[in-house]
């Protein structure tokens, strides 16, 4: 029996209901689920064969640029396959993070592995394996099977044939909700009209009466805000998150409550799901935090993550407090005690010394990485100070930099640099003859991200690489240069933390005397104290 071409059986149901059901079918409480969501949405959203999928792996999908590296396909069997770069919808970037939040675990060196396939085999024999192009045609099937869609001509290439009527479908569905929309928005606008002229007639009245009563002070009306007329009903954890500045923070929080709500319901935190956790009494929601924090012992989390964890938590909880959304805390769960700063030694000058004489400064990529190692070294940069500075922050007449410091917002704070530092930086700017102000200071040079600004990842990576080349036995780090940087600083200072706190720009004071308490090792000196006593 002739097999029927893959066109001819997508004719038989409608496109957009046979995609739909294909991603409903999904179970997306469970890890193959997520996995399954996430290939689906790449096969129908970017139209992939089940080969590109295969082949991808971590390093080639970035969230935030949303944007993924896959293989190009095959023209001819003897055609190289060069990479290239795709764009992806927001459904299948989210989708795909969403998969690599619950099975990725970065390496505890902060490296990653460049190969680690995105999609791994989740069953006992093949556990962690790259999934095969074989396994995503039986997904396939699978999930077919799951939503009722019992054909045997179901395949991965039938869901990037159905990808541009899927995509017409959903353009004219969305075109029919937005006239309705635009409609409703018309009605509630002469709405909102009509009462801003009733305001303004009885606000005009009033300033009269006051002007007559006053004789002298003009009163103005007060400026109409929108928000102020419309219904107050917001989700919570999206307001968290927008109430706060740094976007590190926000991943943090959302990453850490994703934690908790999958742990304390089997679900996402989705608006339902937090509400029903906000309408428990004080007891009960006491209890299940209590339980998790258990839970997080026994997986023999470190405390500093546990701490952050049920931090996140007690946040959602207080804001919603201050919503009126609940009238409890979780105050009486205590954190982990943490020892803060257990080693702030670092290595010593001769050693940062090694690691800038062991770099190529006749390429490019030696200058860039020269200049870098320059400002941890000389100013004690955190490596997100680094890595958020534009070319316009840099002065190389006033030897400044204008950083964003820790915990200041938007703020930046204006540092005097080195001659070092400052002949560093202007010698690696020198390479390029476009210096937009808003441009990064430090950009990627690699072929699939050149151009995009450097990460805090590959700062760490690159101290690491230099430190490695010049056989630098401590685990090196950019924080550990700072550590280094701010002891030293200590040492030629004889311990004026005083003077050394405009360098390091800690707030407490207290935080750069451990640093001089680890220097002087006090207490090693009275052991040795008691020793010679006996």
């Amino acid at each position: 029996m002739p097999k029927k071409s893959p066109l001819k059986v997508l004719s038989s149901f409608p496109t957009a209901n046979f995609a739909e059901r294909i991603l409903m079918a999904c179970d997306r409480y469970t890890l193959a689920g997520q996995r399954d969501y996430a290939i689906l949405r790449l096969l129908i959203d970017n139209s992939l064969k089940r080969q590109q999928v295969s082949a991808i792996s971590i390093s080639d999908f970035d969230f935030k640029a949303r944007s993924l590296q896959i293989q190009q396909r095959y023209k001819r069997q003897a055609q190289q396959n060069s990479p290239e770069i795709i764009s992806l919808s927001l459904d299948t970037a989210t989708a795909l993070q969403d998969w690599l939040n619950l099975i990725h675990i970065p390496a505890e060196n902060g490296l990653e592995d460049s190969q680690a396939p995105l999609f791994i085999s989740l069953d006992r024999a093949n556990y962690g394996h790259r999934l095969t192009g074989t396994a995503i045609y039986g997904l396939v099937k699978r999930v077919a099977a799951n939503a009722g869609i019992n054909n045997e001509a179901i395949a991965p290439e039938q869901l990037r044939f159905s990808q541009r009527r899927f995509a017409l479908n959903k353009d004219n569905d969305t075109h029919n909700e937005t006239m309705v929309e635009t409609n409703e928005t018309q009605l509630r606008a002469i709405n909102v009209s009509k009462l801003k002229y009733g305001n303004h007639d009885r606000t005009q009245i009033e300033v009269i009466a006051t002007q007559e009563r006053i004789g002298e002070e003009i009163i103005l009306p007060a400026p109409n805000l929108s928000y102020a007329l419309s219904e107050f009903s917001p989700d919570i954890l999206t307001a968290l998150l927008s109430d706060k500045r740094s976007l590190n923070t926000r991943r943090a929080y959302e990453k850490d409550l994703r934690y908790f709500f999958l742990a304390a319901y089997a679900q996402k935190p989705t608006e339902a799901v937090i509400a029903q956790f906000l309408q428990l009494n004080r007891f009960e929601a006491i209890a299940i935090a209590l339980r998790y924090k258990s839970d997080l012992i026994v997986r023999g989390l470190k405390e500093a993550t546990i701490n952050r964890r049920l931090s996140a938590l007690k946040s959602l909880v207080n804001f919603a407090a201050k919503l009126g959304k609940c009238n409890w805390n979780l105050d009486d769960v205590q954190t982990e005690v943490v020892q803060s700063y257990r080693d702030t030694t670092g290595i010593k000058p001769e050693g940062i010394r090694t690691m800038l004489l062991s770099i190529n400064r006749d390429t490019i990529k030696g200058k860039r990485d020269f200049a870098i190692l320059r400002l941890l070294w000389d100013n004690a940069l955190r490596r997100n100070e680094v890595v958020s500075a534009n070319i316009g922050d840099f002065d190389f007449e006033r030897r400044s930099l204008q950083i964003l410091g820790k915990g200041r917002g938007s703020q930046k704070s204006l540092i005097s640099l080195s001659m070092g530092s400052t002949n560093a930086v202007q010698d690696w700017l020198s390479c390029f003859e476009t210096k937009k102000a808003d441009l990064p200071l430090f950009q990627a040079l690699d072929h699939a991200n050149r151009g995009h600004r450097l990460t805090g990842t590959a700062i760490y990576q690159i101290v690491d690489r230099i430190a490695r080349d010049s056989q630098i036995s401590k685990q090196m780090s950019p924080h550990r240069i700072r550590h280094s940087a701010i002891t030293a600083a200590l040492d030629a200072t004889n311990g004026n933390v005083r003077k050394v706190q405009k360098l390091s720009r800690h707030k407490k004071l207290d935080t750069l005397m451990l640093y001089d308490d680890n220097r002087t090792n006090m207490q090693g000196e009275v052991s040795s104290m008691l020793g010679d006593l006996i």
